[in-house]
């Protein structure tokens, strides 16, 4: 086989290298690097990318990455403002059904177990009575309602959740009380009830107890009812203008 010359190889290198170069000048290209170190590589160099290719390839590649770690970064902030954003709406529901449960006076007290004793009269005419629940709870309100008929209701209310009855505290539901008519008869007037109240309950319905009804005869306060919830000139006008003259006690 012939033997080609170097410069002549270094020619069809990259025609070898392709493959493209005819069959006979193949293989003197082959039988040439045989002997050539250079010319190996020269062809070696030809596989090899290019310096600038590598730099491009790197660089895209670095900025997909960093591409890649700022969407994550986003997207773990988005889920954790997400997460406190569901946190806080449900520790809001919670609280709201809380309150809801152990403050909103929706519940009325069963009359049956309301009891109302000692009614007595004060000289001023208001009425002072004891009243009582007969369970251990304590109460959330009471409820004033009216009607045309003449007729007054306390209705006592409670939450779902209440409380055990502290004594001689608002909630205790066993406790001395006062009915003056006359804000009685006010509160129905604001509540648009043109009617003369003659008769005034606890709890509405069947079970309903009376407490006070025009005509009752009623005992007289004593002497340590009228020191301790005193004279009230204005209920006593007014019951002078129904019922005839009160005089204030001693």
């Amino acid at each position: 086989m012939d033997h080609l010359d170097h410069d002549i190889v270094q020619d069809l290198l990259p025609l070898y290298h392709d493959g493209v170069c005819s069959e006979k000048s193949r293989a003197a290209v082959e039988e040439h690097l045989k002997a050539c170190e250079t010319c190996r590589a020269a062809l070696a160099a030809m596989d090899a990318p290019l310096p600038g290719a590598k730099r491009e390839v790197a660089a895209d590649d670095a900025a997909a990455v960093q591409k890649i770690s700022e969407e994550w970064k986003k997207s773990k902030w988005k889920a954790r403002l997400k997460g406190a954003a569901i946190a806080a709406a449900v520790c809001a529901v919670l609280v709201f059904l809380g309150l809801v449960a152990t403050q909103w006076p929706g519940f009325p007290v069963d009359p049956a177990k309301i009891e109302i004793t000692n009614v007595r009269q004060l000289s001023d005419g208001r009425i002072l009575y004891h009243f009582y629940i007969d369970d251990d709870l304590g109460l959330r309100s009471i409820y004033f309602e009216f009607n045309e008929e003449g007729n007054a209701y306390y209705v006592p209310r409670r939450a779902l959740i209440t409380e055990k009855r502290i004594p001689h505290s608002p909630n205790s539901a066993d406790m001395d009380m006062i009915l003056d008519m006359r804000e009685m008869q006010d509160d129905a007037q604001a509540n648009g009830i043109s009617a003369e109240i003659t008769a005034v309950w606890y709890g509405t319905g069947v079970d309903r107890v009376l407490l006070w009804m025009e005509g009752m005869d009623l005992p007289a306060a004593s002497a340590a009812d009228e020191a301790e919830w005193g004279f009230d000139a204005s209920s006593a006008a007014y019951w002078e203008a129904h019922d005839g003259p009160l005089e204030a006690a001693p």
